[in-house]
């Protein structure tokens, strides 16, 4: 028999150290505890506090008010950013003006061309057709008024060029945006536009019309299509 002294498994009633599946013991916990991988975590606790970083978060948007030509930047120097609904009515205003600019030589040109017509009168089988009365009309009126009606069109331009190139390289102020205390300005430099840049955005104004205007409702920096091809802003004066 085996001596009991020796620890052997005569040692009947005394359990003996914990034995691991598959013979090997347990190993010891890491020390330290968690606190060497950073603070313990709550399970549904907020992450930690500092707001997410890398490069999806830049802050490229128009809050950013170290990007030059942002909104935020813009504000801090030079004043409050016009938004939508207070650039439409400067916007009508520079509209009717061209608009009635062009609508008189269209009235005068409708009416030569009515006063040039010839006279007709019924003729033909059973009265069917309209024939001219010979020595009526005048062709000469008739000219005139399709040239001014084609003048109007070249009116409308001319007027859009004073009003919203000209004057805003001159003063940053077309007529509309004088009237409702607005100004434009060059993005970068906050002065107004330079000739390039201002008939470049009226380009963009006039072909690209309500677009322009919708995209300045999704633009992070409340700027329409025009305002992004010339790098221009519109501020309030009274802050400018």
């Amino acid at each position: 028999m085996t001596d009991p002294t020796q620890g052997g498994p005569s040692q009947q009633g005394v359990p003996g150290p914990p034995q691991h599946p598959g013979g090997q013991p347990p190993q010891n916990p890491p020390q330290g505890g968690p606190s060497q991988g950073g603070p313990p975590q709550t399970p549904g606790a907020p992450p930690p506090q500092g707001g997410p970083s890398g490069p999806y978060f830049s802050g490229q948007g128009g809050s950013n008010p170290d990007r030059p030509g942002s909104k935020a930047w813009v504000q801090q120097r030079y004043g409050r950013i016009a938004e939508f609904a207070e650039r439409i009515l400067p916007g009508l205003v520079d509209w009717a003006m061209a608009f009635a600019a062009a609508i008189i030589p269209v009235i005068l040109g409708v009416v030569l061309i009515i006063a040039g017509m010839p006279d007709t009168y019924d003729c033909g089988y059973y009265y069917t057709r309209d024939c001219e009365v010979p020595g009526s009309g005048s062709g000469a009126l008739v000219t005139i008024g399709v040239l001014l009606i084609l003048l109007s069109f070249l009116i409308s331009l001319a007027v859009a060029f004073w009003n919203r190139v000209w004057r805003v390289t001159k003063t940053g102020q077309s007529i509309g945006k004088k009237m409702n205390g607005l100004k434009v300005i060059d993005a970068h430099t906050g002065g107004h536009p330079a000739m390039g840049p201002a008939l470049l955005r009226e380009v963009v104004h006039q072909f690209a019309g309500i677009i322009s205007w919708i995209w300045m409702l999704i633009d992070d920096d409340d700027r329409t299509l025009a305002d992004i091809v010339g790098k221009t802003h519109v501020i309030h004066t009274d802050q400018a």
